[in-house]
């Protein structure tokens, strides 16, 4: 027994030692599946495939059970005299009728044809505006993702210069023990201590906020330790542009195409045939007067044609939508290539910057370490060396912060043409 409780310490100890690895795609494809909305396609495939059902059902009979009872003021009455003879007819004022009616379409001119093929398009443009809205959550999430990965590296610098302030700590304040450094050296690297660790803590504050909301945002359960890969892509300036939009304004057009046709068909005549079972006082016989059974049977025409232009202005209004949405489309792309430029330029802003903040480290550092050899032989205040030593850390941070900014415009760019 005492053998398993090792066994499963140990396992578990591995187990929370370690660190939870999470990429930039696992959070697209995590939101893919976890988001409320992802579930609006299927929601959208089952209504349409039940329309589609119902649309099909027009093929098949048509069956009504009708009935009624009247009675009329007045009546058919007949009364003829011949050869000292008299006879006639009349007729009764309380009739009853109760009748199945069964229709069956015979011949609809591709109207059921054009109405499925009406949903078919309407359900692709359903379920691509949900991949549009799903694919704007991902700009969502490289914004917090990409800031956590700045805050983790900020934070990094700060504890580096904390390290830095609690070595030098040590030897100022042997210092001050041998009379070589005063006391208010100390203090002022003592204070400094305390504001990097404030520095600190809120940066943390603020990483495991955001961790959080991306862990709303994704469905992912993120530890506040968990590494955040940095994403690596190559950047190629080629003309193609593959976002969703553009494919849902293809579907829109293709919708509005369908509903022409289908407005096309609407006054064209319809074939059907009919039947009537009854039952009823009188029949079809008028002299009866008896209850009595009957039926008929026959072929029926519908054609609607003349509808004062309604075809032909319903048919304008579809012709000026679709230049809407031609509209909308040049005014998408045009905001694309808007965004593509201003994201080409950050590329190289931060390529110039990152280079420029090598050599600014470079510099800080020697500037740091002087600073360090003379406070250790009092030639400098505490505060002088803090100075320098802060400068140098604001330069790290800067580099950092523009090394992420980097690969996020690079996401960025590569998010705007649609190919992530």
């Amino acid at each position: 027994m005492r053998k398993i409780i090792i066994i499963l310490l140990f396992i578990t100890n591995i187990t929370f030692a370690q660190e939870q690895q999470v990429s930039l795609e696992d959070c697209y494809e995590s939101m893919l599946t976890n988001y409320p909305l992802a579930n609006q396609s299927d929601i959208y495939t089952q209504s349409s495939e039940l329309s589609i059902k119902n649309l099909k059902t027009k093929w098949l009979p048509n069956a009504e059970l009708n009935a009624q009872a009247t009675y009329q003021s007045d009546v058919i009455d007949i009364e003829i005299s011949a050869a000292g003879y008299k006879f006639g007819f009349q007729g009764e004022k309380d009739q009853y009728k109760a009748s199945i009616d069964v229709n069956q379409l015979i011949y609809d001119w591709g109207r059921i044809r054009s109405a499925k093929q009406l949903e078919s398009v309407n359900l692709k443009v359903n379920q691509q505006n949900t991949q549009v809205e799903l694919n704007k959550i991902k700009e969502q999430i490289n914004m917090f993702y990409f800031a956590i990965l700045i805050l983790q590296r900020n934070e990094e610098v700060l504890e580096v210069m904390l390290n830095d302030l609690e070595t030098k700590e040590k030897s100022v304040e042997s210092g001050v023990k041998n009379g070589v450094l005063l006391s208010s050296d100390l203090s002022a690297l003592k204070a400094e201590k305390i504001k990097v660790k404030q520095s600190i803590l809120e940066i943390q504050n603020q990483r495991f906020a955001t961790i959080d909301v991306l862990s709303e945002i994704t469905g992912i359960s993120l530890s506040y330790d968990a590494e955040l890969e940095i994403p690596e892509h190559t950047i190629e300036t080629t003309d193609a542009i593959n976002r969703p939009e553009q494919v849902l304004f293809n579907y829109q057009k293709e919708k509005l195409d369908a509903t022409s046709g289908m407005i096309s068909k609407q006054n064209r005549p319809t074939v059907f045939a009919f039947t009537q079972l009854g039952y009823g006082k009188p029949g079809l016989n008028m002299v009866n007067q008896e209850f009595d059974s009957y039926y008929y049977v026959g072929v029926g025409l519908n054609w609607k044609f003349w509808d004062w232009s309604t075809t032909k202005r319903e048919k304008q209004i579809l012709s000026l939508n679709k230049d809407l949405i031609l509209t909308q489309e040049n005014s998408f792309n045009k905001q694309i290539a808007v965004a593509l430029k201003n994201e080409s330029s950050k590329i190289k802003i931060y390529e110039d910057a990152i280079e420029t903040d090598k050599e600014i480290i470079k510099l800080r550092e020697e500037v740091s370490e002087s600073a360090r050899f003379k406070l250790d032989n009092g030639v400098i205040t505490s505060t002088d060396y803090i100075t320098e030593l802060s400068k140098e850390t604001q330069a790290k941070i800067a580099f950092e912060t523009h090394k992420i900014q980097l690969v996020q415009s690079k996401v960025n760019y590569l998010y705007i043409k649609g190919e992530i």
